[in-house]
């Protein structure tokens, strides 16, 4: 709910993009992002997670499941359950915790001098900033 994946474009990586692999992106869902600012507003406004659930389902506000039938075969889409507004709220993407990108590869020649010993991969972390 609130976000979904949209195209954004061939894949960078010539070998991949010859394979029909592309870039995606978060785009909001402009009939789910309302409903996720909701149960923040109500969260942050002192409504607890049982009484968001009830105002949810009271006010026929589709839930999860309701929305989206065949990613959620398993559970009937009756009503709002806890889970589910808990699940939002802790929720990294709504939360602004989630971070890609954080580390790098590195290919690093193991001597400089003797180019025939190859290179080494190293892992490093990206400036916070960029």
């Amino acid at each position: 709910m609130g976000t979904g994946l949209a195209d954004a474009g061939p894949h960078p990586n010539l070998a991949n993009a010859a394979d029909g692999k592309r870039l995606h992106r978060l785009e909001t869902d402009p009939v789910t992002a309302p409903v996720v600012q909701r149960i923040f507003a109500e969260y942050l406004g002192g409504r607890g997670i049982l009484a968001i659930a009830e105002v949810l389902t009271r006010d026929d506000v589709p839930s999860p499941s309701a929305y989206d039938p065949a990613r959620n075969r398993h559970r009937p889409g009756v009503a709002w359950s806890k889970g589910a507004i808990r699940v939002i709220l802790s929720n990294p993407r709504y939360t602004g915790r989630q971070v890609w990108n954080k580390q790098r590869k590195d290919e690093i020649l193991i001597d400089v001098d003797d180019i025939a010993l190859r290179h080494e991969t190293r892992m490093r972390w990206n400036d916070r900033d960029q």
